[in-house]
């Protein structure tokens, strides 16, 4: 085979290995995204936002999935998740509890007030831009909607 009949293969099985979006790693986060598309549709439908609490658990093994130029998105997330989840657990509420997307009405002022502090994080810039680097990628390379 001469020189330039055997560059071409190879170029070609060292874009792949380079070029973002044709790698084995992103090829198992997208199927990971994609199996998990019935549970995106579900937190959807949830106008409160808390669904993503109560499946932080399949949110963070998508996260180890994600590639490394995700790492940082899915970190700040999930921070922010387990920071308002943490305040749940100190003021005694399950994400259950709430009706309407609003705590119970027999919290004290003090535990409204925290727990309305901790959820104005979950819509800080910082989380709303990772939440939207996560969804754009998933976009973008894997072709799905997932709605965060």
């Amino acid at each position: 085979m001469s020189p330039r009949r055997l560059a071409t293969p190879v170029l070609m099985a060292v874009l792949l290995l380079v070029v973002p979006g044709c790698g084995s790693e992103e090829k198992g986060y997208c199927d990971a995204l994609e199996s998990d598309q019935q549970l995106f549709a579900e937190m959807q439908e949830d106008t409160s936002g808390l669904g993503l609490l109560e499946h932080r658990k399949t949110l963070r093994a998508l996260a180890q999935k994600a590639p490394d130029d995700l790492t940082d998105e899915w970190q700040t997330l999930l921070g922010a998740l387990d920071a308002f989840a943490g305040t749940l657990d100190e003021v005694g509420v399950e994400p259950g509890d709430f009706v309407g997307g609003q705590p119970p009405e027999t919290l004290s002022p003090e535990d409204r007030t925290r727990i309305a502090n901790a959820a104005s994080e979950l819509s800080s810039t910082d989380v709303v831009e990772a939440a939207d680097g996560i969804e754009q990628h998933a976009k973008d390379v894997c072709k799905l909607q997932l709605g965060l």
